[in-house]
């Protein structure tokens, strides 16, 4: 009987146990950001009050974490990046936010209460995710000064109109000079509340108002780049940069695969003028069309564009030549890693073939052995999960069928990139990435016209003798 009762009770206490692992692990990043706001507040309250009580512990944390629960971890999930990339984007959010916060407890120990500024992690998320996220970053931290001075409700109001004042005048940064102007319309509105709702004490507290926002802006500029490189979740200031001619990777494909540069320049015009007639991300969709096809540095002379007399697939097999095909995806995607590029633009490396069977090579396949198996031929994806990403593959496949055309005119443009984009969409292709049928519709009209303008016939000169011309 013993026996048997020790041998339940290992049993219920392992079934315990699986069930906990399985809780945690569905709740591994919830459970993890309640520890570290618990271990902030308890940071908090050593540094500001040299000690640590049960019952602010208690009061802080009970209140804080409700009101995390209800804003934070309701609303950002929301957002499809965190869905797809939750460690960085997370990481995004959460880092910029506890450096704000630790950052200002020692400003507000050590200068004044007045000088504690919102405007660093609210810039940084604004521009690393969006507007709205870093709107409800700006609400977390004022909420979290606020309740940490006695539930001061005008003291919180102090910091968060100028936080979402930030946000909104900073979702269309694309250059650093720009950042100035959040700080100028974040510190008026700081003024005018702090006059409004009687919450300064001297005129000199205008003037930490101001210094203070600005060295946060100062802050901001200098440090962005490492959150960046941390995270890989790139601002468009980042993407701009890193979309540089002169980076070591598009230098290096433009003189081992100078066909795949100029395809990938080619294809950046169509992708953000795409981009641009769905206010889709425009930096985005150029940047990660430079990029896209860096793994092509491998065994070049493979892709078609960088071939000059022999084709190199002639003397192999067709499922040999669809790995080597498979090859230029998985090595750019080895070489996004190495090299930290946006997380992103590495999901743009990897969807923009999508699953799509290399039918050339399957046909051929096929011919030779009868055996109808398209898994071989397929590119290890997976399909688009954003728009940017879709935007590519139909730009993509667009610019390889308007390279096999003999003669283009708009007429049989129009007709072969219905047939393509009703194949993309019968094959499940554009299933998960977001885009209507209204936008795509838009989207197959500026490639049209983009591509028209960009092969247009240039006139004949008339040949005039070198003599006549010199002076």
């Amino acid at each position: 009987m013993k026996n048997k009762s020790t041998e339940n009770n290992k049993r219920t206490s392992k079934s315990l146990f699986q069930k906990a692992n399985l809780v945690f692990s569905k709740n591994k990043g919830f459970i993890i950001r309640m520890i570290l706001f618990t271990f902030l507040a308890l940071f908090t309250e050593w540094l500001i009050f040299n000690r640590i009580s049960l019952n602010f512990q208690l009061s802080f944390n009970l209140v804080f974490l409700v009101f995390w629960i209800f804003i934070g971890e309701f609303l950002l999930p929301k957002n499809k990046m965190f869905k797809l990339h939750p460690k960085n984007y997370w990481a995004a959010f959460l880092t910029p936010l506890f450096f704000n916060i630790i950052l200002n407890l020692f400003v507000f120990k050590y200068v004044n209460i007045f000088a504690i500024s919102t405007i660093l992690s609210t810039l940084i998320i604004t521009l690393l995710i969006d507007y709205s996220t870093g709107l409800i970053s700006g609400l977390i931290f004022s909420a979290y000064f606020g309740i940490l001075f006695g539930f001061d409700l005008k003291f919180m109001i102090f910091l968060f109109l100028p936080a979402a004042v930030v946000a909104l005048s900073s979702r269309k940064t694309k250059r650093r000079i720009e950042i100035i102007l959040p700080f100028f319309w974040a510190s008026l509105t700081q003024i005018i509340v702090a006059y409004v709702i009687n919450l300064y004490y001297t005129p000199l507290d205008y003037l930490i108002i101001i210094e203070s926002n600005f060295l946060s802006v100062l802050v901001t500029m200098g440090i962005l780049p490492f959150f960046e490189y941390l995270t890989r979740v790139y601002s468009e200031i980042g993407l701009l940069e890193l979309g540089n001619l002169s980076n070591p990777l598009l230098k290096n494909l433009s003189l081992k695969a100078p066909g795949t540069y100029y395809h990938s320049m080619i294809i950046s015009n169509l992708a953000e003028s795409s981009a641009e007639i769905i206010n889709g991300n425009m930096v985005l969709a150029r940047v990660g069309s430079y990029f896209h096809d860096i793994g092509k540095v491998w065994r070049p002379q493979f892709f078609s564009e960088n071939q000059k007399n022999k084709n190199p697939h002639s003397d192999i097999s067709a499922k040999l030549s669809s790995l080597i095909l498979n090859n230029h995806v998985t090595y750019g995607i080895e070489l996004a890693k190495k090299h930290r590029l946006p997380i992103l633009i590495e999901d743009m490396i990897a969807q923009h073939h999508g699953t799509r069977v290399k039918q050339f090579f399957y046909s051929e396949y096929y011919n030779q052995t009868g055996i109808k198996d398209t898994n071989m031929f397929r590119y290890p994806g997976p399909i688009p999960q954003f728009k940017e990403a879709a935007i590519l593959m139909i730009c993509d496949v667009t610019e390889a069928m308007v390279r096999s055309m003999q003669d283009l005119s708009a007429v049989d443009l129009n007709e072969k990139l219905d047939n393509l984009i009703n194949s993309l969409f019968f094959e499940g292709q554009l299933d998960d990435c977001g885009l209507t049928l209204r936008e795509v519709k838009k989207i197959k009209g500026r490639i049209i016209r983009t591509i028209m303008e960009m092969n247009h016939k240039r006139i004949s000169y008339p040949k005039v003798e070198a003599k006549e011309l010199k002076e």
